[in-house]
């Protein structure tokens, strides 16, 4: 079952004031995208390819200007009234800055139970309970509910913004670079977890990245995002292999951007067959 549908959705940003005509940029460009129930898309392009603005549009947060975006069948921008909240209940978002994505005011206990007060109108012991249980389902000790953000760490913040995501009980989740700012420690952490998420909850993922390492641990199908149009897809990422990255352009520069495992010594191995190496193994 499809939760999120785009059929050629375009966006268009026009650079320039509002005294002087400036160019057009076409960040998002005819795409066309289906996010199903239970699965994770993984969405990959390199810096400027739209990948974080499809992101925002299926949030509903940037509306297109050409093409259509459909939330379980009906389009996003009709919805209203009890609708539109279903909605928005059931998409949630773990941005990259998990500082600048939290009020500094709120303790822990406040972030996770904001979409807790406002969906499920829990008060009182009753939320703070079902805050614990979230707190200790992503790894936070609930003792620690009442600290404010600046006392976590950034992978502890992270947990608990992916806590509050997963408040509300939401169908799909977009991870919009969501574990790069982290050590490669946390980064483990975070996808385990995110693992065990899916398994346990069958909740869809849309996770965003520049990183096929990352990628390739979580995704069950990959999009490749090049100057806003979708310039390739696997509809299995458990099925492709090292040497399969050349077929697709647009993946292997993804590739060859990566760090090789080690360096190529003479006559060894080429760097970029150390780094798609590196990528299925992790």
């Amino acid at each position: 079952m499809s939760i999120v549908t785009l059929s050629n959705v375009s966006k268009i940003y026009r650079q320039g004031g509002l005294w002087r005509r400036g160019r057009t940029v076409r960040a998002v460009d005819g795409v066309n995208l289906d996010i199903t129930a239970g699965r994770c898309l993984a969405l990959v392009g390199a810096s400027g390819s739209g990948k974080s603005t499809l992101g925002r549009i299926i949030l509903g947060l940037e509306r297109p200007d050409g093409g259509a975006v459909a939330y379980r069948g009906r389009d996003l921008w009709t919805l209203s009234g009890d609708d539109a909240a279903r909605a928005r209940r059931d998409v949630q978002v773990v941005f990259q800055n998990s500082h600048g994505a939290v009020n500094p005011r709120c303790s822990a206990c406040d972030i996770v139970g904001e979409p807790l007060r406002n969906f499920d109108r829990l008060r009182g012991p009753a939320l703070r309970d079902r805050v614990a249980e979230l707190l200790e389902r992503v790894g936070v000790d609930p003792g620690e509910m009442d600290k404010l953000p600046h006392q976590f760490s950034g992978g502890e913040l992270q947990r608990i913004c992916l806590a509050r995501a997963l408040a509300p009980r939401p169908g799909l989740i977009v991870l919009d670079e969501a574990v790069s700012s982290l050590d490669m420690l946390n980064q483990a952490r975070i996808l385990h977890l995110l693992e065990t998420v899916k398994r346990e909850t069958g909740t869809a993922y849309l996770f965003i990245s520049h990183d096929l390492r990352v990628v390739c641990r979580l995704a069950d199908s990959l999009a490749v995002m090049e100057a806003g149009k979708l310039a390739a897809r696997v509809d299995d990422v458990a099925s492709l292999q090292p040497g399969g990255l050349g077929c697709i352009p647009a993946l292997r520069k993804l590739a060859d951007a990566l760090l090789p495992a080690e360096p190529a010594a003479g006559g060894g191995a080429s760097a970029h067959e150390h780094t798609a190496t590196l990528i299925f193994q992790i």
